[in-house]
């Protein structure tokens, strides 16, 4: 016998990833619309039962089958699966027809396979085939995921964007407040109406009242409670403060603008102002923005999850940030809070001679996900065609006299609602492929340099880029003395990640992005098999 086998049964044995055969069934969609498309439930199931049939896989459980959106990993029946394959120790594989059925939270969802693969246990995308056993192929699912919430945080600018528009207009989006009762809640935002209740009437006198300089607040609220209004003082001060009373529409939406609402107000302009104008004419000032303490309100405590403070120790000329909650605790300087951001800033940076292929690996991947979307959104837009062809042709025959009045209203009536349905769905799909192309170009070159930029830029420019990195914000752990985000905008993940991949190639070497089922090897990236169409090759200068 060899001597060095000999100490065979002193090495531990290798953990064979691939070898339970057992799978369990994930689907879901996000929307009640989505199940009459391509990627309804039934189609996700059967895609998937095939996808195990082929590879010899046993399922041995279906989870989800419902709607649930995927943009917070706090999913009933997502927490519901990963708790029995967990649990159950008997599960190789989760099947789904697609990553983004898994999970749209990006590096939370990397995170989770992650795990889930320390467990033996691999997520398997029947549309996205990857090897997730190799370097590369953890890194394409990777990708899928960064994707799959980059493609959110486009849909959520994009209804942002239309919000905006429709508040511009004069619409309140919203829960009106007290006062105003919404009479078409349930119809689309442009139809609501919002009209003046009982309590509103009793309201129009609070504030001829408080105009009038009849009553103190105390006894404006004493009054209101006996005519069946029940109030505090307090809310009372918010409610003479409201521009909505008199019909103006302000909204942190839009930061900074007055817009005339549709609705009718409580009381004039002009006896609006006159109330405030006299309320604040010593008012007190709070100084709220500082150049000093610019992670103020962004910065949270991680213990107590309140945003920080600041201020300022007068005798050093140094900063602190400090948290409101009583007996937390939570203080820290200043210039150790920015010195820690700004080296999490340096994990986003890139090199600029690696832009180019950064760029167009990105916008591969994103175009390799979004495929299905667009064959989905060009089969709506065809059948919307469809509807309008018919809505024209029953409008002519009816006014030719060919249909009576009964029968062009009933079939008016269905392709009409047939119009709305696939037009709101129409405008709920990804965003063009030119808006993605300029968001990659400013993320890049933000990228560069961000760390500096940061350091460097004035009060507005260092809050802009903080939310754009962190879109919710960053906490500190006082326990471990550690600043530290939960969630990224994808884009900034994404970037330094592909860096990383290529900086593991050789100059001069190609990365062959063949349909995502690569391998990595000394001399780059080399194809191993085709399991989708289309091919890519990225040259490293």
């Amino acid at each position: 016998m060899n001597t060095l086998q000999r100490f065979q049964k002193f090495s531990p044995e290798q953990e064979a990833i691939g070898t339970n055969k057992k799978a369990i069934i994930y689907t879901r969609v996000s929307t009640k619309e989505q199940a009459d498309t391509n990627t309804s439930l039934g189609t996700q199931k059967k895609y998937c039962e095939n996808y195990a049939k082929s590879n010899g896989y046993e399922v041995v459980g279906y989870f989800g089958g419902t709607h649930e959106s995927a943009k917070s990993d706090d999913r009933k029946e997502f927490k519901r699966m990963l708790k029995y394959v967990r649990q159950s120790g008997n599960v190789g594989y989760i099947i789904v027809y697609s990553y983004d059925r898994f999970s749209r939270t990006g590096s939370s969802a990397a995170q989770i396979s992650h795990d889930l693969f320390k467990q033996g246990i691999q997520v398997k995308a029947v549309t996205q085939e990857v090897d997730t056993t190799s370097a590369a192929g953890k890194f394409q699912q990777n990708l899928f995921f960064m994707f799959s919430q980059f493609d959110n945080e486009l849909r959520k600018d994009k209804t942002i964007t239309a919000m905006s528009d429709l508040v511009r207009k004069g619409y309140w989006l919203w829960a009106p407040p007290l006062g105003y009762v919404n009479n078409k809640k349930y119809h689309k935002a442009v139809e609501w109406d919002i009209a003046i209740n009982q309590t509103g009437e009793q309201l129009k006198k609070a504030f001829k009242w408080k105009v009038e300089k009849k009553y103190s607040n105390v006894e404006i609220v004493n009054k209101l409670q006996l005519l069946g209004v029940k109030i505090n003082e307090r809310r009372l001060g918010e409610l003479f403060k409201n521009p909505f009373y008199c019909g103006i529409l302000i909204t942190k939406m839009l930061p900074g603008e007055v817009i005339l609402g549709n609705h009718k107000p409580l009381v004039s302009k002009e006896d609006f102002l006159k109330i405030n104008s006299e309320e604040s004419a010593h008012p007190k000032t709070h100084k709220t923005d500082n150049i000093n303490l610019p992670l103020k309100q962004f910065i949270y405590c991680e213990t107590c999850k309140k945003p920080l403070t600041g201020y300022l120790v007068k005798k050093k000329n140094l900063h602190y940030y400090k948290c409101r909650t009583k007996g937390c605790g939570c203080n820290k300087s200043a210039n150790k809070i920015h010195q820690d951001f700004s080296k999490m800033l340096d994990g986003f940076q890139v090199d600029p001679k690696y832009n180019d292929t950064i760029k167009e690996v990105m916008l591969y991947t994103y175009d390799n996900l979004t495929k299905e979307l667009r064959t989905e959104e060009a089969q709506l837009k065809k059948q919307l065609k469809e509807v309008n062809e018919k809505i024209d042709a029953i409008e002519e025959r009816f006014a030719v006299g060919e249909i009576d009045t009964e029968i062009y209203q009933k079939f008016k009536s269905k392709y009409t609602a047939n119009q709305k349905q696939i037009s709101t769905t129409l405008s709920q799909s990804a965003i063009s492929s030119s808006n993605l192309t300029k968001a990659i170009d400013v993320a890049l070159k933000l990228a560069t340099n961000i760390s500096d930029i940061w350091t460097l830029g004035d009060l507005k420019q260092k809050k802009k880029i903080q939310s754009l990195v962190f879109p919710s914000g960053i906490g500190y752990d006082k326990q471990n003395d550690v600043v530290r985000t939960l969630k990224t905008n994808s884009l900034f993940s994404v970037m330094p990640m592909i860096q990383r991949e290529i900086l593991k190639t050789k100059n001069g070497k190609s990365i062959q992005m063949n349909q995502f089922s690569v391998r990595v090897s000394p001399e780059g990236f080399e194809p191993s098999t085709a399991s989708l169409e289309g091919r890519c090759s990225i040259q490293l200068s």
